[in-house]
């Protein structure tokens, strides 16, 4: 999901950089270990409970078939997280079908052509703005973000505010990077099975994805915007733990963690529960669906967020109740 996101970013203009921008982040989950034990051991436990978190490479495997795999991925272009772990790319080469969220990640210009369909999810109605939904003491918030390009904040009157969130939720090394061209884990599993001659399907459709935070209530979209919008230059840091965790092979502590680092008002537990609802549980299902009858014909390699593999309802549970057996690699 979050590939579409990163690229709502590149509707506003970027400076041509000479070499990518990296990203300088704190681990804040680190952070809370070293400074707030208590509070860290809580979040821990909380994402030990949560089932097949211990790894994002798995074997799926049912009598009579060839094996399939599974990556899960980050969605980012950190060249800590764009390599496959041991073993993966092997399987990559030799499959005889890759699956990804999106098929149009192999294609940028088939991507662009199914986003500017979309655009009624994305753009205010004719005759409205993005400022008339935000309360004056946050404009400056959203207009001035450090994660924007310098004065693109007079462009985004046109947005939904789920959009703009997006935008804002994105350190602007990362977007920059994405400019100049670095690719993110699923892009680069898409390009190698296509010069591979290995035919990529998609699990969901543009318009799938997209649909799932329009739908969010108008009103939930603004406090998201202007929660996301208070981040600021933290974005970073938030960027940096996931790729720690995921770098650890703890992706579970990811959700707990952000939950314990700040106080939770009712309004973030509202979005919280429909961003685990629509943006992950519904997604799960559908994509678990989808994935069955290119496991059954054998050789599949499926790659998609890391964080739809773990949970009760994760893709590895789901596939498990299904009649697969599921075994962690890496």
């Amino acid at each position: 999901m979050r590939y579409v996101l990163l690229l709502l970013c590149l509707c506003l203009a970027h400076p041509a950089l000479a070499e990518p921008t990296l990203c300088h982040g704190n681990d804040l989950a680190a952070k809370m270990q070293a400074e707030d034990p208590k509070t860290y051991a809580d979040a821990e436990a909380e994402a030990r409970a949560i089932p097949n978190g211990e790894a994002i490479f798995w074997k799926i495997e049912k009598q009579g078939i060839e094996p399939s795999y599974l990556l899960g991925s980050a969605h980012v272009t950190d060249p800590r997280v764009t390599d496959m772990p041991p073993g993966a790319e092997e399987k990559l080469a030799s499959a005889s079908v890759v699956a990804l969220e999106l098929a149009e990640l192999v294609d940028k210009q088939k991507m662009a052509a199914a986003i500017f369909g979309n655009a009624i999810l994305m753009v205010q109605p004719p005759g409205q703005s993005l400022w008339d939904m935000i309360p004056d003491q946050d404009e400056a918030l959203i207009r001035d973000n450090p994660n924007l390009p310098p004065h693109a904040g007079g462009s985004l009157y046109g947005y939904q505010p789920w959009v703009v969130a997006a935008m804002l939720a994105v350190p602007l090394c990362e977007t920059q990077r994405k400019a100049d061209g670095l690719l993110v884990l699923d892009e680069k599993i898409g390009a190698a099975a296509a010069a591979n001659h290995i035919q990529v399907v998609g699990l969901e459709t543009v318009t799938e994805q997209l649909t799932v935070l329009a739908s969010m209530a108008k009103e939930d979209q603004v406090k998201y915007l202007i929660a996301t919008a208070k981040l600021g230059a933290k974005a970073s840091d938030y960027l940096e733990t996931m790729i720690s965790l995921y770098m650890q092979r703890r992706i579970t502590l990811y959700m707990p963690f952000a939950e314990h680092a700040q106080a939770m008002t009712e309004d973030d537990r509202k979005i919280m529960a429909y961003v685990d609802e629509e943006l992950i549980r519904k997604r799960n299902h559908r994509m678990a669906e989808r994935a069955g009858p290119l496991i059954d014909k054998g050789n599949a390699f499926i790659a998609v967020g890391a964080l739809h593999l773990p949970g009760k309802e994760g893709l590895v549970a789901l596939l498990r109740q299904a009649g697969y057996k599921v075994t962690p690699l890496n």
